[in-house]
């Protein structure tokens, strides 16, 4: 019916009829005027044309959308443009990181985002909204490039900082900007280990976004919770998560609690810490990695046998973790005497670690290799600190025993 309409007032209808339904939000009736759009674009259409891609952009037709683009800055550049095609390719490659179905070709619009983003820059070096997709392609698209990713949030801060004062207000249009490149940094920060610059961007996050609340205040609470407790402030870092399960908005509170449990742990209060997973988080919703810190907790309270238990269920779904699981299962198994299910551990431990994360596990193998020359497996040992030398920061110590071990 909308294209019906289109072909009988064609050209009429124009940028006007456009920026109407733009205002209503209705994105279908201004991509209907797709097939009214000469092609390639032409500059003369060059406006029509860039609300028609903005429009297939709100629907989702990412790929009509880019073409689209590509055609209108041809015709007619802008930094506008290119900022356009460098959003287009970041909200693909956004959607293809956690939803399905994925892209069939992600690094074209990879190479696609960077070519874009790097135009939209050199057109326009000041930028905040394009500095900050940049930051967050290095942060959440790209596997965590938090060094760069950090070093462009923070100038996203600073170039809003440093705008007038009266225009530096909530209702400037990149305030939101400011408020997630503030979480942003803080949280590329803190994967670094940087805690106390990551302390001071929560901090400052939290209290400009007080108001508004753009990044709700669950999340900003819970990093600055996990912060606080990575800088040992354990008596903070647990007011920041009691408060998080205050706030208003989100209300999955799993990992809420979960890391209150570990705070309680980590202050040598395992019954505590028991009870913060016991009585909030239902088994079936127990992720592996809660399943694990419930079998911590009972191994410190000296249940070595629940514990194991418990370790058992955070294998049953485990694709990330598992090493860390059968790691301290082999430790149980060697203190109660059962040689054979902890070589087996180690031994598992150390292969999903390679197989995974293509790298060693130490620690597994260096367990792996004490308990078989104990128990006079010297083949098995060598074994294990062959793998241990291939390690640049523990080739030494592997080679001598690898020395000792050959008499």
């Amino acid at each position: 019916m909308a294209e019906q309409r289109i072909h009988q007032e064609g050209q009429s209808l124009g940028v006007e009829a456009v920026r109407q339904w733009k205002g209503q939000g209705n994105w279908e009736e201004i991509a209907a005027l797709l097939p009214q759009i000469e092609r390639p674009v032409q500059s003369a259409q060059a406006e029509l044309a860039s609300e028609v891609g903005f429009a297939l952009t709100q629907l989702g037709r990412l790929d009509e959308a880019r073409i689209l683009y590509t055609e209108l800055y041809e015709a007619a550049p802008s930094h506008r443009i290119a900022s356009g095609l460098a959003y287009i390719h970041y909200l693909a490659l956004l959607q293809h990181k956690v939803r399905k179905p994925r892209l069939d070709d992600p690094e074209s619009w990879r190479k696609g985002f960077e070519r874009w983003i790097a135009e939209a820059l050199r057109l326009e070096p000041q930028s905040i909204k394009d500095k900050y997709r940049l930051a967050v392609y290095h942060a959440s698209i790209l596997p965590q490039k938090d060094v760069v990713a950090l070093r462009l949030f923070a100038e996203v801060a600073r170039l809003f900082e440093g705008l007038p004062p009266e225009v530096r207000t909530e209702q400037h249009r990149h305030f939101k900007t400011y408020v997630m490149s503030l979480y942003g940094a803080a949280r590329s920060a803190f994967r670094l280990k940087r805690y106390e610059e990551a302390r001071r961007f929560i901090f400052r996050c939290i209290r400009v976004d007080k108001e508004r609340n753009h990044q709700e205040p669950l999340f900003k609470l819970f990093l600055a919770g996990k912060i606080l407790f990575a800088l040992g402030q354990h008596t903070e870092a647990e007011r920041a998560l009691r408060l998080a399960l205050d706030s208003a908005g989100h209300r999955e509170h799993d990992f809420v609690y979960a890391l209150l449990a570990e705070i309680a742990l980590a202050a040598n209060r395992p019954n505590d810490a028991v009870a913060w997973i016991d009585s909030h988080i239902r088994p079936h919703h127990r992720k592996p990695y809660i399943w694990r810190l419930l079998g911590d907790a009972e191994l410190a309270r000296g249940d070595k046998r629940r514990a194991l238990k418990l370790y058992k269920s955070s294998l049953l779904k485990d694709h990330a973790g598992r090493h860390l699981t059968l790691f301290k299962m082999g430790q149980i198994y060697e203190s109660i005497r059962e040689f054979g299910q902890a070589k087996h551990c180690y031994e598992q431990a150390a292969d999903f670690r390679r197989r995974r994360y293509v790298t060693e596990y130490p620690e597994a193998l260096q367990a792996l290799a004490k308990l078989c020359e104990q128990q006079g497996d010297l083949e098995g040992a060598r074994a294990a600190y062959k793998r241990m030398a291939l390690l640049p920061t523990l080739a030494e110590h592997a080679q001598a025993e690898l020395a000792r071990l050959a008499g």
